[in-house]
């Protein structure tokens, strides 16, 4: 005998419910990189009601949807992740965890003007740093790539070798390395 009952429950806490299930679903397992996985639950176990709130307002009004009914709950999630993804507060979140070493190889850099992190592979600190400034400070890689090839002369372009020197130390950090990155210098 199949009976139907009848109940009403708080939304907010359904969501969070159903985001928790999407996560243990769709983003845990062995090909997530750790830093998503904790921090989507660090996120969905910190977030209040009315920061939930707000999201779920945002995704509503740009997504255009007039209810939230989680019919098909997996999808209605996965869209609501795309949000926290975007968010500043996972993305500090997901940056703090790669930062303790949960990242694709535990290795990395960050760019420090913008909080970008890169992975790196096992001794692949500086190999990454130059891959970094050539793609977002060319005009300094250029100083790099001279004054690395000619090790006797103490500027290029107008720029010193301490001028360079403290540009990087002060804009990259190096994550899981066993040397400071003075020593790369």
């Amino acid at each position: 005998m199949q009976q139907t009952l009848h109940f009403t429950c708080e939304p907010i806490s359904l969501t969070k419910l159903l985001l928790q299930m999407y996560v243990e679903k769709h983003i845990e397992g062995e090909n997530t990189v750790k830093a998503k996985q904790f921090a989507c639950y660090e996120y969905l176990n910190t977030i209040t009601d009315s920061e939930l709130e707000s999201l779920l307002e945002e995704y509503m009004t740009i997504e255009n949807v007039e209810a939230i009914t989680f019919e098909d709950w997996e999808k209605e999630c996965g869209l609501i992740f795309n949000y926290i993804f975007k968010s500043n507060r996972y993305l500090e979140i997901e940056l703090d965890y790669k930062k303790k070493g949960y990242s694709l190889t535990g290795l990395g850099v960050v760019d420090t003007s913008d909080n970008t992190f890169y992975d790196c592979a096992f001794a692949g600190h500086w190999q990454r740093i130059k891959e970094i400034m050539k793609d977002k400070y060319p005009e300094l890689f250029e100083v790099l790539e001279e004054l690395t090839c000619h090790s006797n002369e103490d500027s290029y372009n107008g720029v010193s070798r301490k001028e360079l020197d403290n540009f990087i130390l002060n804009r990259f950090k190096l994550i899981g390395g066993k040397n400071d990155l003075e020593s790369y210098l």
